[in-house]
């Protein structure tokens, strides 16, 4: 009895860990909308980017650790309640939709270039994406057809993303001054690669949900 309680407790462990890097990437992504509602005709704007930015590094900093105990719990542990390889790619597919909305915060300011249409609409897509990735992995454990429903959303967002990413693109390469492309580039980049890993995440967990069946 005791060790089926420990099997049990375990899996909360793991499922809570996963769920709280979940909740950070949404938190994250909010803090990063945020920041893309601040233009230059703000009053302050570089001291507001830079509060936002402070703490959308600590909340990359959170889902860090959260993701060094879940690598930590699996080294310790025989027994998981998922595949060991899924809970660590899962985890880091996570942690890496943070890191990119991190850099994409702190490469606008070193650049000095402030968001545009584009940069506004992709960003509002991506916290739509988190939050249909989100859902899916509080809801791993209790309902197979909410999780499908809700990866299939995420990977719909995704696919909606990298249509406006080239759209982006195409009117950055009509502007005259190469300097702006190539910082706005590096920026949609980030975007780009963020909402790659929310497509990621979601083939991961649809992996997972096959394997329960």
């Amino acid at each position: 009895m005791r060790l089926w309680d420990s099997i049990f407790k375990k899996s909360d462990t793991f499922q809570n860990l996963i769920r709280r890097q979940g909740n950070l990437t949404v938190e994250g992504m909010r803090l990063l909308n945020e920041f893309m509602g601040i233009d230059e005709r703000a009053s302050n704007p570089e001291v507001l980017r830079h509060n936002l930015k402070i703490q959308i590094k600590k909340v990359e900093e959170e889902g860090d650790r959260a993701r060094r105990e879940l690598i930590n719990e699996i080294n310790r542990n025989l027994i998981t309640p998922l595949e060991r390889q899924d809970l660590f790619n899962l985890s880091n597919v996570i942690d890496n939709i943070l890191d990119y909305a991190l850099n994409a915060a702190e490469e606008m300011i070193v650049y000095d270039v402030y968001p545009n249409y584009y940069l506004k609409k992709m960003i509002e897509k991506l916290s739509r994406g988190v939050t249909h990735l989100n859902y899916a992995l509080d809801k791993l454990s209790e309902n197979k057809q909410l999780v499908n429903n809700n990866i299939v959303a995420a990977k719909v967002i995704e696919n909606e993303i990298e249509e406006m990413y080239h759209e982006a693109l195409v009117d950055l390469f009509s502007n005259p001054d190469f300097h702006y492309i190539f910082k706005m580039r590096e920026v949609y980049r980030h975007i780009s690669n963020s909402a790659d890993r929310i497509s990621d995440a979601a083939d991961i967990i649809g992996n997972i949900i096959i394997k329960k069946i």
